[in-house]
């Protein structure tokens, strides 16, 4: 079975309280050939929270602006041939990059990942779960996906690098780049954590628990 490299690209900031819980699910990945970029733009660097790893790449720099200004220098950085989003606040299961290399590469799409996505708030001990969806679902370039779930060919980002924006930057990348999208049905391998440095509130959550994490 062909294994290309995966690059996992995490921009962070500010954010040491979720590090070691990204670092776990990068490092319990039943996937072989793959590597952690970590891009840290943030006030202290996170350097002595990283396990001594070859597999993490981690670059600490001067703020470099917005999201997908940041997305753009992890993609530069990244030595795979296919890049995958890791956010370093949600939980992604041991077979997460195994599964998503084998529906990028099957389906022969441009860009994959989940569109019905699990909501996990520690505050309130809830979850949301989402709706599972049919896998033969065709390919549609307007078809939303989870910006944390994306998976995409490296040499499709040369020529689409992300915009420079704060919101919405994979939202651009994902219907304005004529992409190829697949979204497939492995909505149990993600939950995106909800917490208070969160950029936007869900339409289900209680403004008032955001204060309390």
């Amino acid at each position: 079975m062909n294994q290309p490299l995966v690059s996992c690209i995490m921009p962070t900031a500010n954010r040491q309280k979720y590090i070691s819980f990204a670092l776990n699910y990068f490092l319990a990945q039943d996937y072989p050939n793959r590597e952690l970029v970590i891009i840290d733009d943030g006030n202290e660097s996170i350097v002595h929270l990283l396990p001594d790893d070859k597999r993490i790449k981690y670059f600490y720099t001067k703020p470099l602006g917005t999201i997908g200004v940041k997305r753009n220098f992890a993609c530069n950085k990244a030595k795979g041939e296919i890049i995958m989003h890791w956010d370093d606040d949600d939980w992604y299961a041991n077979d997460w990059i195994s599964k998503q290399v084998y529906f990028l590469s099957n389906s022969e799409a441009d860009i994959c990942g989940i569109e019905h996505t699990h909501f996990f708030s520690p505050v309130t001990d809830t979850l949301w779960m989402g709706t599972a969806m049919n896998r033969n679902n065709p390919s549609n370039p307007e078809q939303w996906i989870n910006g944390a779930t994306l998976a995409y060919w490296k040499s499709f980002w040369l020529t689409h690098p992300f915009k420079d924006l704060q919101t919405g930057e994979d939202d651009h990348f994902i219907t304005k780049s004529g992409a190829r999208v697949f979204a497939h049905d492995y909505i149990d391998g993600f939950i995106a954590v909800l917490h208070s440095r969160n950029t936007t509130t869900k339409y289900f959550e209680n403004p008032r628990h955001k204060r309390q994490i």
